[in-house]
């Protein structure tokens, strides 16, 4: 890795769970971090600025969502002023459905510096394919100089829009699988913590995520009423505008064990990942589906909808979890019986489940995708 090279990731918002992936690119690139917003409306994360390790700011724009689409809007006055800053010679955009990162490209050209674009959308995500949207998907993607995404829909996504395959470089997307790891195993050894769980029925399933349409959480609903088992309860971790909706439905149909926890930041979303037993994600639209990651990392086993990037990815069927089909309305409601069927088997794999995922979908995986990827731009630029 030459030293030298000064490399910019342009994106919407730093999230939190790549603030461990960047503090990790920091040290082996120069690299600085330009965001386009501070936050998104349907985004509720806080970080804090004494783990950001790395190069960062933030410019100034004008930002609005529309909840319709889950769009968010960035038209940012800034970019030019912080490239010609910078001076990086290889920029990496997380898109290509902004200005900025259109102006990011262009950039690249005339000055002749590289460009790699990552990109998580996959067939089972994405909505435009054709027309002037998907020409203009097509045409950043054929003339990065590399791409790189992280997982196996994500490349076919990729090789459907014609990306030369040697220019494609996989990686994993991922958070602090040892950090979810470690405090999953200090909460459950925490004096208190089986009275704690003792409040809770046999098989405890969780919820994590924005309480919206296309998160499918309905459908875990419609599955526990099927089986009518009061030895089986959920945790629902997150907030939106279904909840209400969703909390009406608890109560026409007797649903006693479901516990609305509301949203929560990292600090106490642990608790909630060492008090279940299985995870669902239930999405009949996910681009990955970071909470799996989570969950893995915690010990859980994981129930996950065939819509999402991180279940073929990350997912061994069976061991760790299962796929499904959520258009089958009665698949759901089996998987939960058959999962507590043998819940005793599966926990006493949680420690195994949890190293595993550690191991092999950690961030120095997901680190070596894009310093590869430089590494290639800068020998082919060479």
């Amino acid at each position: 890795m030459h030293k030298k090279s000064r490399v910019l990731f342009l994106t919407n918002m730093l999230m939190p769970y790549r603030v461990p992936l960047f503090n990790r690119l920091s040290h082996d690139v120069n690299f600085r971090v330009v965001a386009l917003a501070e936050s998104e409306a349907n985004r509720q994360w806080r970080i804090s600025k004494d783990e950001v390790d790395f190069d960062y700011q933030q410019i100034a724009g004008w930002h609005v969502f529309i909840w319709r689409w889950e769009l968010p809007i960035h038209l940012n006055w800034g970019v030019g002023a912080a490239l010609r800053r910078y001076k990086p010679d290889v920029i990496i955009v997380s898109g290509y459905d902004t200005v900025a990162y259109w102006r990011a490209f262009l950039y690249t050209r005339i000055h002749k510096k590289r460009f790699i674009l990552y990109n998580e959308s996959t067939l089972l995500s994405t909505t435009y394919t054709k027309g002037v949207i998907g020409f203009l998907k097509r045409f950043i993607i054929r003339h990065a100089d590399t791409c790189v995404v992280p997982g196996e829909k994500a490349r076919e996504y990729m090789d459907s829009f014609g990306a030369e395959s040697e220019k494609i470089v996989s990686g994993i997307a991922t958070c602090d699988m040892d950090f979810f790891h470690h405090a999953a195993l200090r909460y459950r050894e925490l004096p208190g913590f089986l009275m704690e769980r003792k409040k809770y029925p046999e098989l405890l399933l969780l919820f994590v995520g924005q309480l919206i349409p296309r998160k499918g959480v309905t459908e875990i609903l419609r599955a526990l009423f099927r089986l009518k088992d009061a030895d089986i309860g959920l945790l629902i971790v997150g907030s939106g505008p279904q909840e209400e909706e969703l909390a009406q439905f608890c109560r026409e149909h007797r649903l006693n064990n479901v516990y609305f926890e509301g949203y929560q930041q990292q600090d106490t979303l642990l608790r909630y990942y060492a008090l279940a037993d299985v995870l669902i994600l239930p999405s009949l639209e996910e681009v990955w589906g970071l909470v799996v990651n989570e969950a893995l990392a915690s010990g859980l086993f994981v129930l996950c909808s065939d819509r999402a990037g991180a279940g073929y990815d990350l997912i061994t069927e069976g061991w760790n979890g299962r796929l499904f089909d959520l258009r089958d309305g009665d698949r759901l409601a089996a998987l939960i019986q058959e999962t507590k069927d043998y819940i005793e088997e599966i926990k006493a794999r949680r420690d195994a489940i949890s190293e595993q995922s550690c191991r092999d979908f950690s961030i120095e995986r997901a680190a070596r995708g894009f310093l590869d990827a430089i590494a290639a731009v800068q020998h082919n630029g060479a």
